[in-house]
């Protein structure tokens, strides 16, 4: 992933007071309202604790999040930011209507603490940093359709929007502008994982160890193959014969400068490496075209 430094020009430009700004409509209020306003609702109200609705929508529109939509022929963008709940915080865009079918970008999001707990020694056992975490993300277009160059991947109902790497350094510009130590992701499934994997490690050096060992061994294949032989039990590791399931691990892009020393450090990647030559793993091409074809029967009928 290539980090662009004009957002983060924009980002430096951008201020607090223009962030927290408030809609006219909010502002609006009569003289019983006096009576009634609870002053420290408002921390609440804002995304994050720190961004108002104004404040991300003019954020969505320096970055040219709304532009690119734009570019794509979506053009009546209905923006939804939802604080109800006051531990996870949900951003949505829609293309005019607010049901699955014209969902564009969803994100839900909250702050965690993560603490570090390598199996080796190190001086930043035992520490805990809070983090950003992504606990779903959604970006996707309804309006086009997978075909060859654009497969189908697992938990995908629909292609993608082309903004992933724009939108992993978003959220990195907010985990900074929050002070946060680094950006947290729990990848379901391996595509996942791998297409995060440019500039995330995982917290658990073990799994770090299995991701490098896939691309290893399944070097050759393309993703979605991959992808897909995972979830229909066709990736085996071949030490204990079982098909891999992938484990679910948090994977951290660290923003700390001490965090950044460490997953960049001679220590954790030597681990990872001397472990990642303790799994081997094959693919049973049989078994997948035997389930492609299946579902291919599945998806005619």
């Amino acid at each position: 992933m290539i980090i662009k430094k004009k957002y983060w020009n924009i980002a430096k430009r951008l201020t607090t007071a223009q962030l927290q700004k408030e809609s006219d409509a909010d502002l609006l209020f009569d003289e019983s309202d006096l009576f009634n306003v609870n002053i420290g609702r408002r921390g609440n109200n804002l995304f994050l604790g720190f961004y108002s609705r104004e404040g991300l929508r003019l954020a969505f529109e320096k970055y040219s999040v709304f532009g690119t939509l734009r570019d794509l022929g979506f053009t009546d963008l209905l923006f939804l930011v939802n604080t109800d709940d006051p531990y996870l915080h949900k951003l949505s865009i829609y293309d005019g209507v607010q049901d699955p079918e014209h969902l564009l970008i969803e994100v839900v999001l909250k702050r965690e603490l993560v603490t570090i707990n390598m199996p080796f020694e190190t001086e930043i056992n035992g520490t805990t940093y809070e983090t950003l975490a992504i606990e779903w993300l959604c970006m996707q277009n309804p309006r086009k359709s997978f075909s060859e160059t654009r497969p189908q991947l697992p938990a995908q109902a629909y292609p993608g929007l082309g903004m992933a790497s724009k939108a992993v350094e978003l959220l990195m510009i907010t985990a900074w502008r929050l002070n946060l130590s680094g950006v947290v992701n729990t990848p379901q499934h391996y595509h996942n994982a791998y297409l995060y994997s440019r500039i995330f490690f995982y917290l658990n050096p073990e799994y770090e160890a299995m991701l490098i060992a896939m691309k290893r061994d399944m070097e050759g294949h393309p993703l979605n193959v991959v992808a897909w032989a995972i979830e229909w039990g066709a990736v085996v590791e071949k030490n204990s014969g079982k098909p891999l399931t992938w484990p679910a691990g948090k994977q951290i892009v660290p923003l700390n400068e001490r965090l950044k020393d460490f997953f960049n450090s001679r220590t954790y990647r030597h681990y990872v490496k001397e472990k990642s030559r303790d799994y081997a793993f094959e693919l049973d091409m049989e078994k997948y075209i035997q389930k492609r074809n299946q579902q291919r029967r599945i998806n005619e009928a």
